[in-house]
Parts: C-alpha cells; sequence; structure tokens
C-alpha cells in the first residue's frame, strides 16, 4: 500500500451509468478516500455486519449461548444466497454456526433465525448505539411482503468503514468480539470484488452484499504497507459484472 492511482480512482468513483460511494481509511497513517460516503443505499447483506456485532454482544452479556443447538426446519427456507436451503430439514448447527454461514457464504436462513433470536429493536438499538447514522434494520432477508410495503434495510460507505475500523482497533463490542468477528470475515467465501484482483500475499476479511442492481463490498485489506479498511457500495451499473470490476478496480487503485 505504497500509493494510490488517483487519476484511475477518480474515474473508477465517477462512472457514466450508476452510483459508487467510497470510504477508505489506511489504519497506520490515517490517510483516507471518500466520495459519496454518506449516500444512504440499500444494504443487501452489509447489513449482517451489525447483526454480526449485535450478536456478539448478546453472547457477552450472557443472554446467548454460543455453543447452543438450533433446530433449522423447513418452515424457515427462503430464497437467495446461503446453503441451509438446499439441505434437508432438521440440521442442529450451533448459533456460533449460523453466525459464521451468515458471513462466510451470506447465508439467508442463518440470517433470519439469528434475526428472530436477536429481535430487529435490538439489532437497530446496537446500530444506534455505535453511531451509524445512515444504517437500519427494517426488514429480514428476503421477505418480499416488508420490501412490498416499502420496507428495507439501508446502510452507507462510511457506515461499513466504521464498524471495519471498530474491528481492527478491537473496539467493535470488545476485544475478543473483534477477534471473532475478524476471523470469520477471514474465512469470506465470496471473493469476487474487492479481492479479486489484488496482489498475492494480501489478506481480506470482507462482507459482500449484492440484490438487484446493489452490489457491495466492504472488509479489512491487509499487505505489507498496512491495513485499508475499504466499503465500496454500487448501484445501477449497467450489470452486476460491471459493479464487481468497479469494486475489484477500486481496491487495486488503493493497494498498491
Amino acid at each position: 500500500m505504497g500509493g494510490d492511482d488517483l487519476p484511475r480512482l477518480t474515474e473508477l468513483l465517477n462512472p457514466p451509468t450508476g452510483v459508487v460511494a467510497l470510504a477508505a481509511t489506511h489504519v497506520e497513517s490515517g490517510r483516507t478516500w471518500r466520495h459519496n460516503e454518506h449516500l444512504r443505499m440499500p444494504s443487501a447483506s452489509l447489513i449482517k455486519l451489525p447483526i454480526l456485532a449485535t450478536f456478539w454482544e448478546t453472547v457477552e452479556a450472557d443472554r446467548l449461548d454460543p455453543m447452543e443447538r438450533v433446530h433449522v426446519s423447513a418452515e424457515t427456507r427462503v430464497e437467495g444466497t446461503g446453503v441451509l436451503k438446499a439441505l434437508a430439514p432438521g440440521l442442529q448447527p450451533t448459533w456460533s454456526d449460523l453466525a459464521t454461514l451468515m458471513i462466510t457464504v451470506s447465508d439467508n436462513v442463518a440470517t433470519n433465525i439469528i434475526i428472530d433470536r436477536l429481535g430487529m429493536d435490538a439489532i437497530q438499538g446496537w446500530i444506534d448505539k455505535a453511531g451509524l447514522a445512515e444504517t437500519r434494520i427494517e426488514r429480514r432477508m428476503m421477505d418480499r411482503e416488508a420490501m412490498a410495503a416499502g420496507r428495507g434495510n439501508w446502510t452507507s460507505a462510511a457506515d461499513m468503514e466504521a464498524v471495519l475500523l471498530a474491528i481492527q482497533a478491537g473496539t467493535c463490542v470488545s476485544g475478543a468480539a473483534s477477534r471473532e468477528m475478524r476471523r470469520v470475515l477471514q474465512a469470506q467465501q465470496i471473493q469476487d470484488r474487492l479481492a479479486r484482483r489484488l496482489p498475492e500475499g494480501v489478506r481480506v476479511a470482507n462482507k459482500t452484499g449484492n440484490f438487484g442492481d446493489v452490489i457491495h463490498d466492504a472488509g479489512l485489506v491487509t499487505g505489507p504497507g498496512g491495513t485499508l479498511a475499504i466499503a465500496v457500495l454500487t448501484q445501477g451499473m449497467r450489470s452486476a459484472w460491471q459493479a464487481m470490476d468497479a469494486i475489484a478496480d477500486v481496491a487495486t487503485a488503493l493497494v498498491r
């Protein structure tokens, strides 16, 4: 992370079609990059980051045993990303397993089970306490009825970067919780955006989001030059591939 390609970055952040939002901080130097960072956008699965933080806050308050097993019934199945929807009902993963699936494969079934256990009010309470001004959770994953009623989940690049910086600093819930969250983010299986074109040896701990014309990625990128907390959110690009290319290229422009 010895520099950046500012002309290329400026071009990427101003596409002919759609919008790109960026919030990034080089942790060691404090240098920042900002563009549309406070623009509220549909969060897609980025909302799972504050859900994860609320999960670990609940665990640390002794209101949830992460090793307790949970029955996954056929009634919990929803469309979208994840693996639980494709498995036979009756599985009994632990709460910790569900949290891992929620992040590493963006499992919507696991996410909804966790939302129901924590409660949306508790999740929004953590969001508000963390000062995430543009972030709101108003529905479960793939709740078509709620969507039709105008309820959505929202966030901004600045809010997602703030969560990542707290995880990096060990202040997201607690040091132990931050370490666990980073461990799970490092196990991310969806690496088609921020990580796609980065040099060998650069480590990425990230969470993606996509729904319709919304394509996002946010993560901690660590290489020889230090750690970059970066959130790139896109909406309305010509195609999903163009959006993913833009996110990969923004990361490459900053990690040189």
